[in-house]
């Protein structure tokens, strides 16, 4: 009976005994792990730990899933059971190891575009239309009035210097404006008793409690087919108006147009009444020296300029144009005006003549003094560009303007200001393609 026992255990149950040792020695095995693998465990083991795996990750679809996305490891949730499920290092940890079959983890994202950066001022940016100073732009020979020392002169050198601080095309660093606290109300657009609007620039609000020093007034006119956001970016005037102490208010021409006495676009509006309503409904907002207010335009709005000097000498102190001619006659009404002019220009050709543009005849550019009166203050600044707004205007309208005021109002006995010329040694843009008036 004993051999026969012994007999079948050889034969049947030597297997299963076999079984049985294993299995119980696989536990064992297991329960050793799983005690080593606690969540008191340092990083350096657990890393250690991930590293081996790669060769069961691999065999198992679910280790590699688990192991495949790019956050698996560095937003792994934490395990219910620390024993069962060990703490995995941060992806910054694990970084310098490539699990076989594993695509490596992703570089840092950049911020979503909706995530406030610095933003660098808008007059760093040079607009198509505009002179900019990396290519150089400024007057190559002018016809004006002004001899050594004026504030036609001054008002180049100027320019050129505000290139690199306060200029309308600075870049070397933020405004005033632009480095300083926002203003909630600024560059808001304001409605005058007829309906019409306009944008006002200012960083000085008037409050119940705050009057405020009055300060220059310039009002900035758009081109035909143009909007005020065209004139302030090719302008730059932001930034230069909080820089040198004004304020801007950038008018609106009925259908992009302005009735500048012949010009353009039929326009038929009454462009003066509506500005004399923006300086009387600016000085509700931002404290104006009425005595103190200029206007510039470019193109057609230049040549409304032109117009309003003629006709509401009480309103303006002085005026400037910016690639645009005096369409009216003014021959009793002495008036200031500094007239910029690109010798290139063919929409509003300097010498006069026919333009293709505009479908119509311009006086020339030279004969401008005849059409005004005497004792008039008139400026001319030529430069070697195009229909465009050189970098250097605002400097030059600014120094020309700012020393005029009704108080001191033009001398009508005074001989013409006019003959004189100014040389100013700054190289020439081209004209930029595509301008309109």
């Amino acid at each position: 009976m004993l051999r026969w026992a012994r007999v079948g255990l050889s034969r049947r149950g030597r297997l299963r005994r076999g079984v049985g040792i294993v299995g119980v020695v696989a536990v064992g095995l297991a329960t050793l792990i799983l005690a080593t693998l606690s969540p008191s465990s340092s990083a350096s083991a657990t890393a250690a730990s991930v590293t081996s795996a790669p060769a069961a990750a691999a065999g198992s679809p679910a280790g590699a899933a688990h192991l495949a996305g790019p956050s698996s490891i560095a937003a792994a949730p934490a395990a219910s059971n620390p024993a069962a499920a060990p703490r995995l290092p941060d992806a910054a940890s694990v970084s310098g190891t490539q699990l076989p079959g594993v695509p490596p983890l992703p570089a840092a994202s950049p911020p979503p575009a909706g995530t406030p950066t610095a933003v660098s001022p808008s007059g760093a940016v040079s607009p198509s239309g505009v002179s900019s100073p990396a290519g150089a732009g400024a007057p190559g020979g002018t016809s004006a009035t002004a001899a050594a020392g004026s504030p036609a002169v001054a008002g180049l050198a100027a320019a050129s210097g505000a290139a690199t601080s306060a200029g309308p095309s600075a870049s070397a660093g933020p405004s005033p404006a632009a480095s300083g606290p926002a203003t909630p109300s600024a560059d808001t657009v304001h409605r005058v008793a007829s309906g019409r609007t306009y944008e006002l620039h200012t960083d000085v609000r008037l409050s119940p409690t705050f009057r405020g020093t009055a300060r220059p007034l310039v009002i900035l006119l758009h081109g035909l087919l143009n909007s005020p956001e065209n004139v302030r970016e090719m302008s730059g005037a932001d930034p230069f108006a909080d820089a040198h102490g004004f304020a801007v208010a950038y008018g609106v021409g009925v259908h992009e147009a302005w009735n500048a006495g012949g010009c353009c676009g039929q326009a038929t509006t009454d462009d003066i009444g509506y500005l004399r309503q923006v300086v009387d409904d600016a000085a509700r907002h931002t404290p104006v020296d009425r005595s103190r207010v200029y206007v510039w335009g470019f193109s057609n709005g230049a040549m409304l300029a032109a117009r309003v000097a003629c006709e509401a000498p009480d309103l303006v102190a002085a005026v400037g144009m910016v690639g645009g001619q005096a369409l009216v006659s003014c021959p009793t009404v002495p008036v200031r005006m500094l007239h910029i002019h690109g010798t290139a220009d063919r929409t509003v050709p300097w010498r006069g003549g026919w333009s293709d543009y505009l479908k119509m005849n311009l006086p020339d550019g030279e004969a401008e003094a005849t059409r005004f009166a005497p004792g008039s203050e008139l400026q001319h600044i030529l430069w070697d560009g195009g229909h465009a707004w050189p970098w250097w205007a605002v400097g030059a309208l600014w120094d020309f303007s700012a020393p005029a005021s009704l108080d001191a109002p033009v001398i009508p006995d005074a001989p013409a200001a006019l003959g004189a010329s100014i040389a100013a040694e700054v190289p020439a843009v081209p004209a930029a393609q595509g301008d309109r008036p």
